[in-house]
């Protein structure tokens, strides 16, 4: 139990977020209420997303606890804007400390992607893929396709689309589950120690952490991401971010673009999908963001996946469009408040984040672009901001939680009054910020 102590002289709100950054940081400063909170960090990034070997989740679990009892008071609110671990430690903090928040349920019904299936399934059964779970470890797995070719297999819990596979025929099949094998159990036993706190006993006993799921084909030439909350019950979308693909299968993410050009209908339809699935869940209190792919020709809608969490990656883009980032919601709503809705209140009419990768098998970072590269482009793009991801010398082998098709080597943020000016900002960027990869060969699924 937390200890007592006295409220806080200044009034101030004691906000803990769990496993932020520098960056992070200096976005939510910047959010006008800030000035009537006090923010601390609970766990670096680095520590609940750490860039080799594995964790525990119930190490951090009481890190985070720990850390929150040294404060000189109770908090008032915990957010965070990361995947697994950290949506849920939150759901846990919030139920150890009385605060608003998604009940830990809730957030592993969203988080276990067998479990959310299962639940949409039950109130969306004619636009739910058929998916089955995996044991990679079971013998005999690969002896015959789960489902027929081509389909997806991916982690029950993992994230950047990493271990997901597009599955063709049985020799890919045979190397997917290798690479399941070798590396599911870096989120799958920590998942399970988080399952292991739930006062839900209908966890699905087909999958644990360390299984996968194969899931049908559903992509469409279209994806888009509604970001919103649930407070009292109501489902409340606030912003709408346009994802593009890149890569042979089209599954590597290229570019996020705020806000999306799409019919209110379409959102609507979107909003109102999400609804029906986060009421069967029981998530209520706390934001969400869902992804959804759509063929522009039929119009037909398809959830991809629900995050039980705001999206950092879209957090300068509501700085740049609205003022301020999209923390703002988040923290007013675990505050108990009324969230103020975004009001274009920024410099730019549109934004955008444009993730540079290369699809080389393996390779060496021999060059990466130096600050003073940054500077001189944000002379000409002030609003520019751009984070080099990979170190002189790394090999891309040793990056973590990558997708299974690319590897991540930096990301640009821009603003702008239209699409063109953003797009020559872009090719302008990528001109003047240069990498160099020494290829070496590696057997990556592809």
């Amino acid at each position: 139990m937390a200890k007592q102590h006295d409220p806080d002289p200044s009034g101030k709100k004691l906000v803990c977020v769990v496993g932020t950054d520098e960056f992070h940081q200096r976005m939510i400063s910047r959010v006008p209420e800030a000035k009537d909170w006090q923010v601390e960090q609970v766990l670096h990034r680095t520590e609940v997303q750490p860039h080799r070997g594995t964790f525990t989740f119930d190490g951090l679990y009481d890190r985070a606890r720990e850390i929150i009892d040294g404060f000189d008071r109770p908090p008032d609110a915990i957010v965070g804007h990361l995947d697994f671990p950290v949506t849920a430690l939150v759901s846990l903090l919030c139920r150890d400390y009385g605060l608003p928040g998604a009940s830990p349920e809730a957030v592993a019904r969203c988080e276990h992607k067998f479990w959310m299936r299962k639940c949409q399934r039950e109130v969306l059964p004619d636009d739910t893929p058929e998916v089955r779970a995996v044991n990679p470890f079971a013998p005999g797995t690969g002896d015959a396709p789960p489902l027929p070719y081509p389909f997806w297999l991916k982690p029950v819990k993992g994230h950047s689309s990493m271990l997901g596979f597009r599955v063709r025929e049985p020799s890919e099949y045979g190397r997917a589950l290798h690479a399941c094998r070798q590396a599911i159990h870096r989120y799958g036993e920590p998942f399970n120690e988080f399952l292991n706190h739930l006062n839900d006993t209908a966890v699905p006993p087909e999958a644990n952490g360390n299984h996968a799921v194969a899931e049908e084909l559903i992509a469409a030439d279209q994806m888009f991401t509604i970001e919103g909350f649930v407070k009292d019950g109501e489902v409340i979308a606030y912003g709408v971010i346009e994802t593009r693909r890149t890569g042979r299968h089209m599954s590597s993410l290229s570019s996020y673009h705020y806000p999306a050009e799409l019919p209110e209908e379409v959102v609507e339809a979107a909003r109102a999908q999400t609804a029906k699935v986060l009421d069967k869940i029981g998530f209520d209190d706390g934001p969400f963001n869902v992804e959804f792919f759509r063929d522009p020709d039929s119009g037909a809608l398809n959830l991809l996946e629900i995050n039980a969490r705001m999206s950092k990656s879209h957090s300068p883009l509501f700085q740049m469009v609205d003022g301020c980032t999209h923390h703002r919601q988040v923290i007013q709503l675990a505050l108990g408040e009324e969230p103020k809705m975004p009001a274009r209140e920024g410099k730019s009419r549109m934004a955008a984040k444009y993730m540079v990768r290369t699809h080389e098998a393996n390779g060496i970072v021999r060059r990466v672009p130096q600050q003073d590269d940054i500077d001189k482009l944000r002379d000409l793009l002030p609003d520019m901001m751009a984070q080099v991801l990979v170190e002189e010398g790394q090999s891309l082998a040793d990056l973590s939680d990558q997708d299974s098709y690319s590897f991540e080597l930096m990301d640009i943020f821009l603003g702008g009054d239209d699409a063109e000016f953003i797009q020559d900002a872009h090719d302008r960027c990528r001109d003047s910020l240069i990498f160099l990869i020494q290829p070496m060969p590696r057997d990556r699924v592809r």
